[in-house]
């Protein structure tokens, strides 16, 4: 449900009274929700492992802004249907999922950085990511070439 507040109150995130209030600036939104502490299960765990092995190959700076560049400029696109991407994580993320579901060899579990070059992986920088089809293609995503 959305939010309006008054009294002079732009805006509110966090919990208040089992309520969570989501404040998203980008939209000029506040959603509400009653609090829910979620059920956790396996999937949940296999998550947060993956995730945890992907952040151990530590990307280098000019990796990581690289991404941020892409990221501006993926946000602005007219085809992504109004879904932001909103860090580099995010992104980041999102890639290594994208090369592992079209490569079923890949296994994000156990993936480590001397993989990624012996394989020659198309995540190692992100202008061969969007060559290989994993990213879409932004304007110029050529000059995005540092290694992770």
């Amino acid at each position: 449900m959305r939010a309006k507040f008054t009294y002079g109150i732009g805006s509110y995130s966090g919990k208040l009274d089992g309520v969570v209030f989501c404040n998203y600036r980008r939209e000029g939104l506040v959603l509400v929700r009653k609090y829910r502490y979620p059920t956790l299960t396996e999937q949940n765990h296999k998550i947060g492992n993956t995730t945890t092995n992907l952040h151990a190959i530590t990307p280098s700076e000019g990796y990581k802004n690289d991404i941020r560049t892409y990221l501006g400029r993926y946000n602005t696109l007219r085809d992504n249907e109004g879904k932001y991407v909103r860090s580099w994580v995010n992104m980041y993320l999102k890639l290594m999922r994208e090369m592992a579901r079209r490569d079923y060899t890949i296994d994000l579990l156990t993936l480590t950085r001397e993989e990624i070059y012996t394989r020659d992986l198309p995540c190692i920088s992100i202008s061969r990511a969007v060559e290989a089809g994993l990213l879409p293609v932004v304007y110029d995503y050529e000059h995005l070439d540092r290694e992770i």
